[in-house]
């Protein structure tokens, strides 16, 4: 995975609906480009990992991915507890396309990938996420 491509700065925004009450948020945008070295036998590569409590994290953002080897699928996995920790919901992503998703309550992003004889190209592609939480 290449470093951070374009990481803004935190902005805040603040709720004065009457339905709830008021809160502040902080709101935080980061797009990465993805370049993964396929293996023969099937692995997982972790794309996103937070230490924020995932109670009260919001994400809205896409996977976009542009290529990878013939015949591999590809799994986009959402982990509560890190890698290990509880399967909250899994997308099959396919290569040209992008899976676009609004989440809370997990910590961890990671892309499975099947074992296959083919090793190229690369998996590459984008990750572009907004992460909002509030300030306590």
């Amino acid at each position: 995975m290449g470093c951070f491509a374009d990481i803004q700065s935190p902005r805040v925004a603040y709720s004065h609906l009457t339905c709830c009450a008021q809160s502040t948020y902080v709101q935080d945008q980061l797009c990465t480009q993805i370049n993964i070295a396929p293996e023969i036998a099937a692995f997982a590569q972790e794309l996103y990992v937070v230490d924020i409590n995932p109670a009260k994290l919001f994400v809205s953002g896409t996977l976009f991915i542009s290529a990878a080897p013939a015949g591999r699928v590809l799994t986009v996995n959402f982990f509560l507890g890190g890698a290990g920790g509880t399967l909250v919901e899994t997308d099959t992503v396919i290569p040209g396309t992008a899976l676009a998703f609004t989440k809370t309550g997990f910590d961890t992003i990671q892309l499975a990938v099947t074992a296959g004889i083919g090793v190229t190209p690369n998996i590459t592609g984008e990750l572009c996420l907004t992460v909002r939480y509030p300030v306590a």
